[in-house]
């Protein structure tokens, strides 16, 4: 979507409903000017008036948003820039709610056996695991790396989310590889551990990125 080009103050289009001028009611002891509610078509262009006359939590209403997405956007600094708008209530439906991303410090295919504690839900709730992936630093040769693998339980060495899988050869730096799951859901308290084993005659490293949402 293009960026705006014209936006209007909410109480032009209320003055255009009611067929009048609708005036402020006074404001007494205020801090500061109070925030305002624009609308108009394309994203907020935040270095252009009338983006940058109003107080940050003024929000903006893109009419021509793309069906079934958010068209809110929420003022949140005074920068004057386009950073400044951000969009509100993002769609998740197809995440089934609000996603949280996790990533491990870097793991070396030929270093010792290790373990790393990568999260800690203590949100109280249960969350859904979405995603686990190997996302490759440093690319492994033709042979070796299978000699490794790669363990997440929920417990030290344990398999309850991805039992043992072998490192893949022939991964080029920037490739992704995707783990199957064998648990889907978090509990309330419960721990990520991730678990490596060492392809000693080979070269990789990596990091795990896991992706966890908080359900709707």
């Amino acid at each position: 979507m293009a960026d705006n080009t014209v936006a209007f103050f909410w109480r032009q289009l209320i003055s255009k409903i009611v067929a009048g001028p609708v005036y402020d009611e006074p404001q007494m002891n205020v801090p500061e000017v109070p925030p305002s509610i624009l609308w108009g078509q394309g994203t907020p262009d935040g270095d252009r008036v009338p983006f940058t006359q109003v107080n940050k939590g003024s929000l903006y209403l893109a009419v021509d948003q793309t069906d079934d997405t958010s068209p809110l956007w929420v003022k949140v600094d005074e920068g004057n820039d386009n950073a400044d708008w951000v969009e509100a209530f993002l769609d998740n439906a197809a995440l089934g709610g609000y996603p949280i991303v996790v990533r491990s410090a870097l793991f070396d295919i030929s270093a010792a056996d290790s373990e790393q504690v990568i999260f800690s839900n203590t949100l109280g709730l249960t969350l859904n695991i979405r995603s686990a992936s190997l996302v490759w630093n440093e690319a492994t040769g033709a042979s070796g790396a299978a000699e490794g693998d790669i363990t997440i339980g929920t417990a030290t060495g344990g398999a309850e989310i991805v039992a043992a899988t072998a490192y893949p050869v022939s991964t080029a730096s920037g490739a992704v590889t995707a783990l199957t799951l064998v648990a889907t859901t978090l509990a309330d308290n419960a721990e990520i551990f991730a678990s490596h084993d060492v392809a000693a005659s080979a070269a990789g490293t990596y990091y795990l990125q896991m992706v966890l949402v908080v359900p709707n």
